[in-house]
């Protein structure tokens, strides 16, 4: 990790975290590492630690957290938080991240093209007459050909399109 400039921090970032469901307990974190002791992805690599994230978060460094990626990495397997002796819930605070990072638009350039997909296929990969071919030897059904059309009105409705920064070519929007 490199070293951390206080002038970098938003001391009130935390308390803006709090308010966000799931990560009001934040400040309870005692940074006792509990929560990485059976982390299916700390094991996997040295970036990723759950005590590290709430640290960064209550210290209020934003911006490296944003930026770094780290984020993205959690598996959602809620084991941090079935460990945590102060019932943190380490999973929720890195929901409640993500949720900060997209409002600002801070999205990973992969969860972008995964949306631009969805959007133009109506799915996140294109089943082709062979991939069908092989189903029916199986004696599986064939994929149906997806409508993007209404996964496109879904993601204008909900804003989703403006916060990725989609535009929609073709067809009704």
């Amino acid at each position: 990790m490199s070293i951390l400039k206080l002038v970098e921090a938003d001391s009130k970032f935390k308390y803006e975290l709090k308010k966000v469901p799931g990560a009001e307990r934040l400040t309870l974190c005692l940074q006792c590492g509990t929560c990485s002791a059976d982390c299916p992805v700390a094991k996997r690599t040295e970036k990723f630690r759950p005590r590290l994230i709430a640290k960064l978060a209550i210290l209020g460094f934003k911006d490296k957290l944003f930026s770094s990626g780290v984020l993205w990495l959690c598996a959602g397997c809620y084991t941090c938080s079935e460990r945590c002796p102060q019932k943190v819930k380490p999973t929720e605070v890195i929901a409640a991240l993500r949720r900060i990072c997209i409002r600002e638009g801070n999205i990973p350039q992969h969860y972008k093209k995964m949306i631009e997909l969805i959007a133009d296929m109506g799915r996140l990969h294109e089943v082709s007459e062979f991939e069908n071919e092989i189903r029916a030897d199986m004696g599986l059904p064939p994929v149906p050909e997806a409508s993007a059309e209404a996964v496109k009105h879904i993601i204008s409705k909900t804003g989703l399109d403006k916060i990725m920064g989609i535009t929609f070519t073709g067809g009704e929007e």
